[in-house]
């Protein structure tokens, strides 16, 4: 195991004793899973969409499965294609998203610690629900699967998916032998509670004509899916604040001369560092990027019961809880709300292939953007896999979109 978790260990190794909050919230969930793996701790999977607080109150080391492969690239560009080469080998069907098939390639390559046990929301899509299906057969590890319901509009849907919540809590205490200290756990929410204040307040810097950054808030994603509820986590989250509070009492904008402001309505392409420079390089910012709208409320405190309830409310308002299940009409208002609020000239969906329920409503998105008189580029990018889209074609059809854009 300690060979097959090389490439991992590196990057704890070149992180760990950095001063930089983000490379140190990385270094700290690193550190964590290389010592549960040393000392035999339980380790829980989980997707982005499943928030580790539970995990954290408990005292069990989560690991969010689609976090891992992507650490994996900073040292070894070709982690992920690698796994997913072994799934495919093992016959795992090439239209499975390529983050789910990095996965299960990376548990059968041993390249990802076995779980002692997995949690799934349920969300975003059915890719999730056979991976872990997938992963569970192969390791052994019991499952506990939320089941989410289509509208949570309907009587007695909301206080259905509460009781989903509480089963994953008990399922967690089940095979980790632990029990759920309520005190301990209000304290990670209210830590988690302080990450989501820094960030909502970030989104609303972006909002800024012109712009003081452009790109995803990285501290944001690693904090959902490394350290929510951690000190790590929201000290990340609040050096990028700090950041862009100071940038923008000085006047310093991401691009000097904003000729266009970019709503990407996706999550970045994560083998493909350059692209959000490339197209600052055009004079385009990026104010916006789906995976960081986190508009949630704070998790209520004051009783288990609340505490609970709060928790599942705000799972299903995140960006891939809300516009990732039931009618597809949410997808549409919250991308012509994003292009409202952060002032977009155009919109951006690098979709990925493995994405059906984005690709297949290509039509609808058309008509919403048409309707509005906004510009639109859509492509199929996989956000994983290099070898679908190559980063030149992305460059070549964003520059020829771009220069419309600007110059009409």
């Amino acid at each position: 195991m300690s060979d097959n978790l090389q490439v991992h260990r590196s990057v704890y190794e070149v992180l760990n004793g950095a001063q930089e909050p983000g490379p140190r919230l990385i270094a700290n969930w690193l550190g964590g899973v290389l010592d549960a793996v040393g000392k035999g701790k339980p380790i829980a999977y989980h997707p982005f969409t499943t928030f580790s607080e539970i995990m954290v109150a408990l005292d069990v080391q989560p690991i969010c499965c689609e976090a891992w492969d992507m650490v994996g690239l900073q040292v070894d560009p070709d982690h992920a294609i690698k796994s997913i080469d072994t799934a495919h080998e093992a016959g795992i069907p090439p239209e499975l998203c390529s983050f789910d098939k990095a996965i299960i390639g990376s548990v059968m390559r041993g390249t990802m610690p076995p779980p002692s046990m997995i949690a799934q929301s349920g969300m975003p899509c059915q890719n999730a629900y056979i991976t872990y299906q997938a992963v569970s057969a192969l390791t052994g590890a019991p499952l506990y699967v939320c089941d989410t319901p289509y509208n949570t509009d309907e009587e007695g849907a909301l206080d259905y998916w509460v009781k989903q919540y509480k089963g994953m809590i008990s399922f967690l205490e089940e095979h980790s032998g632990k029990k759920m200290d309520y005190d301990r756990l209000r304290e990670v929410l209210e830590e988690s509670n302080r990450c989501v204040e820094y960030w909502l307040e970030a989104m609303e810097l972006l909002k800024l004509k012109p712009a003081p950054h452009s790109g995803p808030l990285s501290q944001g994603s690693l904090a959902g899916m490394m350290g929510f509820g951690t000190p790590e986590g929201t000290a990340a989250m609040k050096a990028l604040l700090d950041e862009l509070k100071d940038k923008v009492s000085k006047g310093e904008t991401a691009v000097p001369d904003e000729k266009a402001r970019v709503i990407w309505f996706h999550f970045q392409v994560f083998w493909d560092n350059t692209l959000m420079g490339f197209m600052n390089e055009l004079g385009a910012v990026v104010p916006y990027v789906l995976f960081d709208d986190f508009r949630v409320e704070p998790v209520d405190t004051s009783t288990p019961e609340r505490m609970i309830r709060s928790m599942a409310w705000r799972a299903l308002q995140t960006p891939m809880g809300k516009v990732g299940r039931g009618s597809f009409d949410a997808f549409i208002e919250d991308l012509l709300y994003a292009v409202d609020e952060w002032k977009g000239d155009c919109v951006i969906l690098g979709a990925h292939p493995g994405c059906k329920w984005v690709t297949g409503a290509y039509g609808l998105i058309r008509d919403a953007c048409r309707e509005r008189g906004i510009p639109l580029l859509l492509y199929d990018v996989d956000l994983v896999d290099r070898r679908i889209t190559s980063a030149e074609e992305s460059r070549t059809r964003i520059e020829q979109f771009l220069t419309t854009v600007i110059d009409r």
